[in-house]
C-alpha cells in the first residue's frame, strides 16, 4: 500500500512539473473569442450596460508581445447604444509561466447600428454617428495547452458618439449633440 501511495505521489509531482511548462505558443498567429460586458461610469448623463462578443486575430511577434486586429458586437437592452467596434491592440504578457498577467492597449472606431430606442432618461434616442474607441485591459492568461488558453480581464473603455438625436414621440428633435462614454469593461474568453 505504501508503494502505491508513493508512486501516486510521484506521479502527481511529475504531472505538476509537466503542467507548469504548458505554455501557449510563443510565436505566430492566434485568435481570441471573448464575452465582453461594458457599463458606463458617467451615469449622470445616460445609464446603460452593453453585452456582446469580441473577436480578434493576433500575431505574437515575441514571446511576450502581440499585435491584434479585432471586431465586436456590443448590444444594450434598448438597442440605442448597440455598436460594432473595430480595434487595433497591443497585448503584453509579463511571465513565461502557465498563468501570466497581461495588459492590453486598444484603439479604433465604433459604428452604431442606428436603432431608435428609449434611453435611461425615458426619451427616444438614435445615435447617428459613432466615433473613436479606446481603452486598456488588465488581466491574465491561463494556458490549457500550446493551442488553447483562457483570458480574463477588467479595464476601462472609452467610446465617442459624434452625433446623436433625442426626440419626442412625434419625432420632433429635443437635442442633438456629441457625447463620450467612460465604461468599466469585463471580459472572459479563449485564445486559440
Amino acid at each position: 500500500m505504501k508503494k502505491i501511495a508513493l508512486i501516486a505521489a510521484l506521479l502527481c509531482v511529475m504531472q505538476t512539473a509537466i503542467c507548469q511548462r504548458t505554455l501557449f505558443r510563443e510565436y505566430g498567429f492566434y485568435g481570441t473569442a471573448s464575452y465582453t460586458m461594458l457599463t458606463n461610469l458617467n451615469r449622470k448623463e445616460y445609464n446603460f450596460m452593453l453585452n456582446g462578443v469580441t473577436l480578434s486575430g493576433g500575431f505574437q511577434i515575441r514571446p511576450k508581445t502581440c499585435v491584434e486586429l479585432g471586431v465586436g458586437f456590443l448590444a444594450d437592452a434598448s438597442g440605442v447604444y448597440t455598436q460594432i467596434p473595430f480595434t487595433v491592440a497591443l497585448r503584453t504578457h509579463y511571465m513565461n509561466t502557465r498563468l501570466t498577467p497581461m495588459t492590453e492597449l486598444f484603439a479604433g472606431y465604433a459604428l452604431p447600428l442606428k436603432k431608435t430606442g428609449t434611453n435611461s432618461n425615458g426619451d427616444k434616442m438614435c445615435i447617428d454617428q459613432g466615433g473613436v474607441t479606446a481603452g486598456v485591459n488588465v488581466g491574465g492568461r491561463f494556458s490549457i495547452s500550446r493551442k488553447v488558453a483562457i483570458n480574463a480581464y477588467i479595464g476601462w473603455h472609452f467610446f465617442m458618439v459624434n452625433e446623436f438625436r433625442v426626440f419626442t414621440e412625434d419625432k420632433d428633435p429635443i437635442d442633438q449633440d456629441a457625447w463620450a462614454a467612460h465604461c468599466f469593461r469585463f471580459g472572459l474568453g479563449l485564445m486559440f
